[in-house]
């Protein structure tokens, strides 16, 4: 199942799901897609293995990093309202979907639906380097060879805790969370465990953080770990054309 959570600073608190290359979906046998003028800035897409695609209050910009896996800062061109319009989308196919099955099957809808025709790109992107902090590390290795990803939100508070993962693949998530490349230049190989808190609704340069702190202090405090901005050369997904879907 893959469940992205996205709330008003645009942080999504799981990653999707990446598709196998060159595997191709059943498209959707049959797809509802209704503007949302409710004005909130928090959305949902939802992806349970059942078959069922939920969208609750998505941009386009949204569903587009969910359908080719990629951040906010990865997407360039456009149209401007594909940050502004938010849309709400019921889909269901005939049978399960497996999980590499999901972005090749979102893809199709935004293409069929959004007319949305995009091509790759290499250029030079800000990214920020996850570096190990004078305080750290402040976790340990994990010896029990046992993985889990555990999240939650709530008001001012997101809590991700980690048992057996590479910082490689913390990485990734960070970038989810942040809407922007991070590479790993920490140096540090193995699997680690680990648990950070933070207020998702606190910046980098909040002077004081009204229930937590930001992802950028916690890291440090928490984990001993920091965030860089740099430099990097990275791929970019641009966008050809796109189109108001209409309602059905």
């Amino acid at each position: 199942m893959t469940l992205v959570r996205i709330g008003t600073a645009g942080i999504a608190i799981l990653a999707c799901v990446c598709a196998a290359a060159g595997q191709r979906s059943p498209a959707f046998e049959a797809a509802s897609i209704h503007p949302n003028p409710s004005g909130e800035e928090g959305s949902v897409v939802n992806f349970p293995d059942t078959g069922r695609l939920g969208v609750t209050n998505a941009t386009l910009k949204t569903l587009i990093c969910a359908a080719w896996g990629v951040q906010n800062d990865q997407i360039v061109g456009g149209p401007k309202w594909l940050d502004t319009d938010r849309y709400n989308i019921e889909a269901k196919t005939a049978g399960r979907i497996r999980p590499d099955r999901e972005q090749p099957l979102m893809q199709d809808l935004l293409i069929d639906r959004f007319r949305l025709r995009v091509h790759r790109e290499t250029r030079e992107l800000t990214a920020y380097a996850l570096r190990v902090a004078k305080n750290g590390p402040l976790f340990k290795p994990n010896t029990s060879g046992y993985s889990s990803i555990h999240t939650s939100h709530g008001p001012g508070k997101s809590r991700i805790t980690v048992t057996g993962i590479p910082l490689g693949q913390f990485a990734g998530m960070l970038g989810k969370q942040l809407g922007r490349i991070v590479v790993d230049q920490t140096g540090l190989r193995g699997n680690y465990d680990f648990s950070l808190q933070w207020d998702p609704d606190q910046t980098a340069d909040s002077p004081v953080a009204s229930i937590g702190p930001s992802l950028f202090t916690a890291l440090q405090e928490q984990m001993g770990l920091r965030l860089e901005s740099q430099k990097t050369r990275g791929e970019v997904l641009a966008i050809d054309s796109a189109e108001k879907a209409s309602e059905n």
